[in-house]
């Protein structure tokens, strides 16, 4: 089939609209997702699904790491991990440090530069017992302000 004879068959309509839509579909696709992406602030840093978060930013004294996300999106997000604190005791670099596993529950939607982030996190321990050198199976704190 020459050009031209192929220029004016249906199958070259087809084709274009094929293309068009395949085209804005991806656009569309692309575009919302990057506009629909939904952060956490962590020590000032607006990040995607971190595997660590950390409460202290300065010496790292309490965190969370080993993070598995159950559910993510704006209107919050759940996972687990590991909570670890340092006891300090003598000092913050003698110390030792404990562990427990816990659930975690990131709330409260805010936009930040521009993107849209999770700012509170609350967790609790998986077994009930209480936080290692806490009287509270539960910690929450606002992220925004961590550090």
């Amino acid at each position: 089939m020459k050009f031209n004879q192929l220029r004016h068959s249906k199958g070259w309509i087809v084709l274009l609209a094929t293309l068009l839509g395949v085209s804005y579909g991806g656009y569309t696709f692309v575009n919302r997702a990057v506009t629909t992406q939904v952060y956490v602030t962590n020590c000032g840093i607006l990040d995607y699904k971190p595997t660590t978060i950390i409460k202290f930013c300065a010496d790292a004294g309490v965190l969370i790491s080993q993070i598995e996300w159950d559910a993510w999106g704006a209107n919050g997000a759940t996972g687990i991990g590991e909570y670890q604190i340092n006891d300090c005791a003598p000092t913050c670099v003698a110390g030792k440090l404990h562990y427990a596993h816990v659930d975690i529950v990131l709330s409260k939607e805010k936009v930040i530069k521009g993107k849209k982030a999770l700012t509170f996190i609350s967790i609790k321990t998986k077994d009930g017992k209480n936080l290692p050198t806490s009287n509270s199976p539960t910690d929450a704190w606002p992220m925004e302000l961590a550090g």
